[in-house]
């Protein structure tokens, strides 16, 4: 490099300029005056070959006209390749191009180009098919079928797109699948866009199968319409390494519209007297309205009853039938209707009760029977068989020698007296059990005629209960034979005292004496009786002292 920047090129004026061969991109240097002539072999100047570059103009000399093989099948005949053509294939490095000989030029020229349908599933425009290709196929010498041909559009982006690994749709998954070429150039022809769509990996697709959308019944019940469980939705709820999922707990699309219109509402408690409420949620509103009703709900305890009602316990409760050992059960539900409460209990089992002070443990002691006796019937009730009047309010009961007894007063005479509280006592209902209802539903008065004098006795259906029961015997004859039967015998006893060792009258020859009812059990109450049926009373015990003129009761 010499001074002041200049270098030799430059003092013997050397340019550069592009190769002729079009397409070549490659550069040669040209040189000024007797440096050009000294630079250019003989007979170069001004010829074509010398605005070549170095490996142009090397090519350029060897190179000549080639014959090539015509590209129609079947065809042997030739066309020319040029030496020109075969430099500029050089300079841009392409190879031999296919082409056709002239008779098949002159075929070529009578076909024509034919629209067919795209080959892309799912795209509307049309392919070409190129009188060319209609020539190698084998046309116009016989009929020829076009082959799949895409359209522009879809060829065009098929060269470009090539197979794209996407990961798995589930989302703890980390596995891939391949979204391949064919179907990333179906998406484009039905303009989705350039997004893998949501699939399973190989790995998935073998545990859970192929994934569409399920129809699953609406969670109301009552309710036999579906909703839709999408696939994106199932694809969020499937885990790896676990059983398939099952679906959520849904309402359908009629059903969340009537639940947006409804709100909670406050209804007052069942039982009779209580002021709370309890809430009528809207999902028990929806429940019921598509099964049709749409009047009040069936009635409920507020949150308080039910606390009680969990603490009591059905009772068994004697049949209000005399001498009959049968209960029923005082539900804890009539019970809790009929105001009786559940007493809190201490921690060793036992109800709570007041302390007393020592003066008065005697006084508590006396009154513990009536108080366990009252503690007997707490908690039993039926709403339905428990009429208001049967809800008794009797007073508590109080210890044995007054109601209010108070504990001595020490010397100093300060302390106060205690006074008791008076508890109400609530006694369940007078019912009859199962086996005397079931008796009792289709009887009536029996009509017995007297063995004596053939009136009728009425027996009523109460009556034939203690028969059955074995309290009662069935009556044989009417209230006036009865008497005239018990006064003979009272009159035969008179006669009796009066001639002792003679013959009563009443008697023949050892004639058998007349029959006598059987008299009812002592533990039978007499209120149970029947009316118009007179009992039989035994006359044989009667003590001297006893008025020989009374009767004995019912007769």
């Amino acid at each position: 490099m010499g001074s002041m920047g200049f270098t030799l090129a430059d003092r013997l004026g050397a340019k550069s300029l592009p190769c002729s061969v079009p397409g070549c991109s490659r550069t040669w240097i040209q040189m000024a005056g007797k440096a050009l002539a000294l630079a250019r072999p003989d007979g170069a100047n001004g010829g074509e070959i010398s605005t070549m570059c170095e490996p142009c103009r090397k090519k350029a000399e060897v190179v000549k006209d080639e014959a090539r093989p015509c590209d129609r099948p079947g065809c042997d005949l030739t066309w020319t390749w040029k030496a020109a053509d075969q430099l500029q294939a050089f300079a841009t490095g392409r190879g031999a191009p296919k082409r056709l000989c002239d008779s098949c030029e002159t075929r070529l020229a009578a076909l024509a180009d034919q629209e067919v349908p795209c080959a892309v599933e799912g795209c509307e425009r049309k392919g070409v098919f190129s009188a060319r290709d209609q020539l190698l196929a084998g046309a116009p010498d016989q009929m020829v079928t076009a082959p799949p041909t895409m359209c522009g559009p879809c060829a065009g982006v098929y060269a470009k797109i090539k197979d794209r690994a996407v990961p798995c749709a589930v989302r703890a998954c980390r596995n891939k699948w391949t979204w391949g070429k064919d179907a990333q150039i179906q998406a484009y022809a039905a303009g989705l866009p350039n997004e893998a769509p949501k699939r399973l990996c190989e790995s998935c697709q073998t545990a859970f199968g192929e994934l569409a959308e399920k129809p699953v019944r609406c969670r109301t019940s009552g309710c036999k319409n579906t909703w839709g469980w999408s696939v994106r939705e199932q694809l969020d709820a499937i885990q790896p390494g676990k059983p398939a999922p099952k679906p959520a707990h849904r309402m359908c699309q009629r059903c969340l519209e009537t639940f947006a219109k409804l709100k909670d509402v406050e209804r007052p408690c069942r039982r009779p007297g209580c002021k709370r409420t309890w809430t009528d949620k809207r999902g028990a509103q929806l429940a019921r309205a598509v099964r049709g009703k749409t009047g009040d709900p069936f009635p409920r305890y507020c949150s308080e009853c039910e606390r009680e009602l969990g603490d009591m316990q059905d009772r068994p409760v004697s049949c209000k039938t005399d001498g009959c050992p049968g209960t029923w059960t005082w539900t804890r539900e009539a019970q809790l209707a009929a105001g009786v409460r559940p007493l809190p209990p201490l921690t060793n089992g036992t109800t709570s009760a007041p302390k007393a002070s020592a003066p008065e443990t005697v006084v508590a002691q006396e009154s513990a029977p009536a108080v366990e006796a009252v503690e007997a019937f707490q908690g039993q009730e039926n709403p339905e068989e428990s009429p208001e009047g049967h809800e008794a309010t009797a007073e508590s009961v109080a210890a044995p020698g007054g109601a209010n007894r108070s504990a001595p007063q020490g010397a100093g005479g300060g302390k106060k007296r205690r006074r008791r509280h008076r508890r109400r006592e609530i006694h369940p209902p007078e019912r009859r059990c199962e086996g005397c209802v079931e008796f009792l539903r289709d009887r009536k008065t029996l009509e017995i005629p007297c063995q004596h004098c053939g009136t009728l006795i009425f027996w009523p259906p109460e009556s034939q209960l203690q028969t059955k029961l074995g309290h009662w015997a069935q009556p044989t004859q009417c209230g006036a034979c009865k008497r005239d039967a018990t006064e003979a015998a009272r009159a035969a006893q008179r006669e009796a005292l009066r001639h002792p060792g003679a013959e009563s009258p009443g008697t023949d020859n050892g004639a058998p004496a007349q029959e006598q009812e059987p008299v009812p059990p002592a533990g039978a109450s007499a209120s149970a009786s029947p009316a118009g049926v007179e009992e039989e009373s035994a006359p044989t015990a009667a003590p001297m002292s006893q008025s020989n003129d009374t009767l004995a009761p019912g007769a």
